[in-house]
């Protein structure tokens, strides 16, 4: 069986992030983290930021400038720290991260396809219990 060392979740993450062609998902998958870290965390330190993405300070910048650029997040100093800077999505970020997710649940849906529509979402369910999630 072609693949069966690596495991399955593994596999089928591969698949998916193999189709998430960024002209598609309109974003990358690495600002599409970031995006979704925003949105879910709210405003924060570009350094907290570093430690929520598991990424150095001279990555997350580069994404940041990419981001700031496309007018999907704000950098704005700290007021209390004029070295610091905290990071924010903008409206725009977050109609580009819905529709990077709208596309990313969409190639997942296809990579599952040989599956029923309630076992992906008996699957989703599963994988976001063992995620810790809701």
């Amino acid at each position: 069986m072609r693949g069966a060392n690596v495991p399955h979740l593994t596999r089928l993450t591969r698949r998916v992030y193999a189709n998430a062609d960024p002209e598609k998902v309109g974003v990358t998958l690495k600002q599409l983290v970031t995006l979704a870290s925003l949105r879910d965390r709210g405003e924060l330190p570009q350094q907290s930021l570093c430690d929520v993405l598991r990424a150095s300070q001279n990555t997350v910048v580069v994404w940041l400038n990419e981001l700031e650029d496309a007018g999907y997040i704000t950098r704005v100093r700290d007021a209390d720290d004029r070295r610091k800077h905290n990071v924010t999505i903008t409206p725009e970020g977050v109609k580009a991260l819905e529709r990077g997710e709208v596309e990313m649940r969409r190639l997942e849906d296809e990579v599952l396809s040989p599956l029923s529509a309630d076992e992906r979402a008996q699957l989703r369910r599963l994988v976001a219990k063992a995620l810790g999630e809701p």
